[in-house]
């Protein structure tokens, strides 16, 4: 009977081969280890040089550290989506209202006025409101007068300046724009332009709702000045 020499057995190693080493499961302390392990070490602490306060309570601290941070992280959480929900309904509640954006642009109806607003800066002695065409031809100049700081309402109700008289202009697009004196010169200043909701976007978290007006495309609810 042959005998097997043990001392020239073949190995894994021998062979190219690498045994597969025990995966380990990992685990996280959580609240209940880490108490578990605070209260073994107080206990097996050695009598005659007993765990400092200070260890003790920057241990503490570091644990009311992180377990707080958990808990703020969740609640931030959580009110990020009841102010998008909440947003998001506001917002809903705004399709087919009317709304004043910020823009150069309006458009004039086949029938009735345009109307906008202008953004004045400090009180002036003179407003005017400049409404000209796609070519950039004068249509129309509205004298406000003499505003203070704030936000000036005009309407336009279609009527032009031309060289035969008064008449009625063509419905579509118009360039707005607006001007107020300072020092005794004129200073142009931001226009808002009165537009109607026709649907809401919800984007990504933090991105907001945008919405989808008539005539000047799109905007986020941010910018809007006024619901009417």
């Amino acid at each position: 009977m042959n005998s097997v020499d043990t001392t020239k057995a073949t190995s894994f190693e021998s062979l190219g081969l690498a045994k597969e080493k025990p995966k380990l499961h990992e685990k996280k302390l959580g609240q209940e280890d880490f108490l578990s392990l605070m209260s073994a070490q107080m206990k097996n602490q050695d009598p005659m040089k007993p765990m400092e306060n200070g260890q003790f309570i920057s241990q503490m601290a570091q644990f009311s550290a992180a377990t707080g941070m958990k808990e703020i992280k969740d609640a931030f959480s959580t009110l990020a989506s009841s102010l998008q929900s909440n947003q998001a309904l506001q917002a809903s509640s705004m399709v087919g209202r009317k709304v004043l954006v910020p823009g150069n642009t309006n458009s004039l109806p086949e029938q009735g006025e345009m109307r906008g607003a202008v953004n004045v800066p400090f009180n002036t002695p003179e407003l005017k409101v400049i409404i000209t065409d796609s070519k950039g031809q004068l249509v129309k100049s509205l004298d406000l007068g003499n505003h203070p700081e704030g936000t000036a309402h005009f309407k336009w109700d279609g009527m032009t300046d031309g060289p035969k008289g008064p008449e009625r202009a063509a419905a579509g697009n118009y360039k707005i724009s607006a001007q107020v004196m300072a020092d005794g010169k004129p200073q142009d200043v931001d226009t808002l332009t009165l537009d109607s909701v026709q649907s809401v976007s919800l984007g990504k978290p933090g991105e907001g709702v945008t919405l989808n007006l008539e005539h000047a495309g799109t905007t986020h609810l941010s910018g809007v000045k006024e619901i009417l």
